[in-house]
């Protein structure tokens, strides 16, 4: 079940998402504050539109190692279950594999422009993105966001093990081998147009990296963990050789020193960096009213919300 999946085709409707996702931003300005109003306001609305495919990109991932099924009964004529077809699930995966480019992820420049810290009297709140920057806005955290989105959808360990299992019945649907490389290709074989675009790139690459170590350390399946951890010896041994750049070879470094410390097995079990909270996606509304709940998102969430009800 996917939250407010559109469409009949999963890996059409994000690719349109995406173009419709494309448009808005372009046209961002601070025309979307109201007047006299600080400008800095422009965040609020800037989430949900950088956001606009999340829910289609949870869709487009469960067809990897997806099921058609009918609760069937005995004479009923119906076919109980089949995975989902190997071309849709195939377009499926370059469906999610363009929403990690970095011209997609990238801010367009002109709102990075309208988008100075907030006054006094605006603070931070849930339903901005996170920053590493201090007061100023972080033009690298929402691709971290996003990316993140995508590649923790995909590498599910419970998608992984289907996805490994489906395999293993049908060689012709797509192995875990095979999206892995994918998805790998995808973070690490961009070609950027600019800084902005390559900084971008780099941080797309660490969140797969981070995912990928999850992946070996904890799936339940041990096929899955294997290749998951044979893709990240792979992954190392690339980085070793290294990047044209300094901040290329500084990148590469690190993943390698990261995936050589997971694959030594230190005392300590691997933890994963925390990676940025994505605001939350439903419902959206101003912190400051008073029937939002005064704790954050989950059980305590829905709990209040089911005891309380809106207001």
């Amino acid at each position: 079940m996917d939250q407010w999946a559109n469409g009949i085709d999963p890996a059409s409707e994000l690719d349109r998402m995406m173009k419709i996702r494309r448009a808005v931003l372009d046209r961002f300005g601070e025309n979307v504050v109201r007047s006299w109003q600080p400008v800095a306001l422009i965040e609020e609305p800037l989430v949900p539109m950088y956001l606009y495919h999340r829910y289609q990109v949870e869709a487009a991932a469960s067809a990897l190692g997806g099921l058609s099924y009918h609760y069937a009964l005995r004479g009923d004529g119906h076919e109980p279950v089949r995975a989902v077809p190997a071309g849709e699930q195939r377009a499926a995966l370059e469906a999610l594999m363009r929403t990690l480019a970095p011209p997609a992820l990238v801010v367009p420049v002109s709102i990075l422009k309208n988008l100075p810290p907030r006054p006094d009297g605006y603070d931070l709140h849930r339903e901005l993105f996170p920053r590493n920057t201090g007061l100023a806005f972080d033009p690298i955290t929402p691709a971290v966001v996003a990316s993140d989105l995508t590649v923790s959808f995909i590498l599910r360990p419970d998608r992984a093990a289907r996805i490994v299992a489906q395999h293993a019945v049908d060689p012709s649907l797509p192995g875990l081998e095979e999206v892995i490389d994918r998805l790998v290709n995808a973070g690490f074989d961009a070609t950027p147009a600019n800084a902005y675009e390559a900084e971008v790139a780099r941080a797309v690459g660490h969140v797969i990296v981070d995912r990928l170590i999850m992946l070996a350390a904890t799936a339940p399946m041990a096929q899955v963990r294997a290749i998951a951890s044979d893709r990240l010896e792979r992954l190392r041994d690339r980085c070793k050789a290294g990047a044209k750049t300094d901040e290329g070879t500084a990148h590469d470094k690190l993943v390698v020193s990261d995936i050589t410390r997971f694959l030594e097995r230190p005392a300590e079990p691997y933890k994963q960096p925390a990676t940025p909270n994505a605001p939350p996606g439903a419902p959206i509304g101003d912190p400051g009213q008073s029937w939002l709940p005064p704790y954050g998102t989950g059980t305590a969430w829905w709990a209040w919300w089911e005891d309380e009800g809106r207001e």
